[in-house]
């Protein structure tokens, strides 16, 4: 429900001033996990208008310029404008609309975008206005970036909110030795990645065709994107399946999994609390 701050969004004050041609019949959908999400007419246009109270005009930065690269790849929406509007960051985006799915053309589309390469690993701007921030400054290697910049910041925020984890330190500690040691994240080029694909941040547009949406890119080890799929359900085989034929990983990947799977839970613990520490704690003991 809209606090009466937010209800204001509704008014034509704020849609005058999006500069659109004949701004009408804006309406909250799904889709605001983090922003405040709307549809939006523009004469017989329909866009997406995700809005942010209470942040500047910079807030969107990391997910436009995330757009901006993975449309080199792969489809995504097209970013139609962005600014803030009486301390409203918003970004307004094409609409998409939804179509029949084929997940095995969603596996081969995310082969494509994982062959978008880079020299370092990281991003062209690191992600300050995440909840948890994303550190993307450049790295030569995956396993120091994955470990130092992603790994310990979040732990140590992990361990503000459960104690208990510095009991389970022996175990983090094997885990960060791991990896620092594993030949294939010594030596990992790096790709092109989404950076949270999980089963809300991808959808069929009327012709069927894969789009891409809400990205957090970074090039990184292309098994992360796969693994972080895995966490919850959404994907099924056929998927798998199709990217394996288009790009097949490197042997040992099931166990690399489990270090992008403790990653992203440990990320969820931090950033919705104890429902998620009876997962966290079993792989944690694992390493």
């Amino acid at each position: 429900m809209l606090s009466s701050a937010n209800a204001q969004l509704l008014g034509p004050d704020f849609l005058s001033r999006l500069n659109l041609q004949d701004p009408h019949d804006l309406k909250p959908v799904s889709g605001g996990d983090v922003n405040l999400a709307y549809s939006l007419y523009s004469g017989n246009d329909r866009y997406f208008l995700k809005v942010q109270p209470d942040h500047d005009k910079h807030f969107f930065d990391s997910e436009v310029a995330s757009l901006k690269a993975l449309g080199k790849y792969v489809t995504v929406p097209k970013v139609m404008k962005q600014g803030e509007i009486q301390g409203f960051a918003y970004l307004l985006l094409s609409w998409v609309k939804s179509g029949p799915s084929n997940q095995g053309d969603l596996g081969r589309a995310l082969s494509v975008l994982h062959q978008g390469t880079n020299e370092q690993f990281g991003f062209e701007l690191s992600n300050e206005a995440d909840f948890v921030k994303k550190d993307n400054r450049w790295c030569d290697s995956w396993a120091e970036f994955f470990v130092n910049q992603r790994l310990e910041p979040l732990m140590k925020q992990a361990i503000k909110r459960g104690f208990w984890l510095t009991q389970r330190g022996d175990h983090y500690e094997n885990l960060k030795k791991t990896i620092l040691n594993d030949e294939h994240a010594k030596n990992v080029k790096p790709s092109l990645l989404h950076g949270d694909l999980w089963a809300g941040n991808f959808m069929f547009d009327e012709k069927g065709q894969p789009v891409f949406i809400d990205p957090n890119a970074f090039y990184g080890d292309r098994e992360y994107d796969i693994a972080v799929s895995k966490v919850f359900p959404g994907f099924n085989d056929k998927f798998y399946e199709a990217y394996q034929a288009a790009y097949p990983l490197d042997e040992g990947y099931q166990e690399r999994f489990k270090w992008y799977e403790f990653y992203y839970i440990l990320m969820h613990f931090v950033r919705f609390g104890d429902i998620y520490a009876p997962r966290l704690n079993r792989l944690l003991l694992e390493f």
